[in-house]
């Protein structure tokens, strides 16, 4: 991975050949003291493993797809979760027919080159487990 600062809270990043997507952006984040931002992302991957959150059964089911895959829309979050970074990434991908896959973005995805805007905000955010949803989410202070 290489990558470029522009102002103070702006980066870019470059995954290259074989570089798994989340890792790096954990790796950049942790390496930036990064505590909250936002990501998105154009590119293609060799591998994905995709998921998609079952609300009634609390569990996510899992497809891997091994192919040259088209990024149409890459986008996420960087926050915390037991005091180390944690990205979150929903994907949506082209195949070579023209067809469309896409969700939650796992571990294990990989780049075969892949461009990344990264947006520090101020602050830090934190995700800790809803045991009403059985997700990670942000935990956030106000309501409206």
């Amino acid at each position: 991975m290489i990558y470029a600062q522009l102002g103070t809270d702006k980066y870019v990043l470059r995954l290259e050949s074989g570089d798994d997507i989340l890792q790096s952006v954990r790796q950049f984040a942790s390496a930036k003291r990064l505590s909250a931002g936002l990501l998105e992302g154009i590119g293609s991957l060799s591998k994905v493993k995709l998921g998609h959150y079952d609300f009634k059964t609390r569990k996510y089911s899992y497809e891997t797809f091994e192919d040259d895959l088209e990024i149409l829309s890459l986008s996420g979050n960087i926050a915390t979760m037991n005091r180390e970074p944690l990205s979150h990434v929903h994907v949506t991908l082209g195949r070579r027919d023209f067809s469309v896959i896409g969700g939650h973005m796992d571990e294990g995805s990989s780049a075969n080159m892949v461009e990344i805007g990264v947006w520090k905000l101020p602050g830090r955010l934190v995700k800790a487990k809803d045991d009403q949803i059985g997700l990670n989410v942000l935990q956030l202070a106000r309501r409206i």
